[in-house]
Parts: C-alpha cells; structure tokens; sequence
C-alpha cells in the first residue's frame, strides 16, 4: 500500500482549515494542522511534512508571519526542500501588493500561491502539482 503523503496546514481560520482538511483528506492525504507559525515549525519538525500550505496573515494585527516563516525554513537546510503552497487573500484583501512567487522570489520563496478564498478544483490540482515535485524549487538557494 502507497504511504500517504503528509500535508501541513498553517492557518489561524479554524474554519478555513476544516474546510481545506475535508478537501484533502477525501483525495487520501493525510492533513496535519496549526493555528500559528510558532506551532506551525513545532509541527513541521515533529510531522515532516511532504507539503506545507501557509497563509500569509496571522492575529488580530494581521501580521504577515508566513513571509518570515517561509524565509526561515528556506535557511534550515534539514527542511529548506518541503515545498509550500501559500494560500492567503492577501492579493484580494491589499491588491496593489500583486504577489506572486514568480515575481517575489527573494521576499516569498514559496513553490505555489492560491488566492483565497481557495476553489476546491484548483487546491487538489496545485497540492497534487507540488507534491509530484517532491522538493521545492528553492531548495539548495
């Protein structure tokens, strides 16, 4: 039997991630959860994810934590090659911001973004993309 592959949600929408968690796990994944960056590295050390989905804006303050906690698993060499899909409506919520990982690179090394609210469709398409990679692009950079 194929081992199923490991996804880590990082979100502090309680209902967003049972949402996305219903998606994931009738495509057979098994869906690992956070409500905070600080937890979100906790989990990342102890599950190893194969797939980390990220939002961008954290708390009452809006903090954009996922920019930082990308940049950080991109220093740590031991997990710099788990691919991220950033799921955020920062696009949506800022539109003069326009980011992309195509065009933002340095500032947001992640392999995929969504802009929330996610379609079902288009999240199985872009976890299913991201996993066959297998590693991140911005791994070894």
């Amino acid at each position: 039997m194929e081992e199923q592959s490991k996804i880590l949600i990082i979100e502090d929408d309680p209902d967003l991630i049972e949402a996305i968690k219903i998606i994931l796990e009738n495509e057979g994944y098994e869906v690992v959860t956070a409500f905070d960056i600080e937890d979100g590295m906790r989990k990342v050390l102890q599950e190893v994810p194969d797939l980390i989905m990220l939002d961008v804006m954290f708390g009452n303050k809006q903090n954009a934590d996922g920019f930082s906690f990308a940049q950080s698993l991109r220093q740590n060499k031991k997990y710099s090659y788990i691919p991220i899909l950033m799921v955020t409506a920062i696009n949506v919520e800022i539109p003069q911001f326009h980011f992309s990982p195509e065009t933002d690179g340095a500032y947001l090394p992640v392999d995929g973004f969504i802009d929330k609210p996610a379609q079902p469709e288009e999240l199985k398409q872009k976890v299913s993309e991201l996993l066959s990679l297998k590693i991140s692009k911005w791994a070894d950079k």
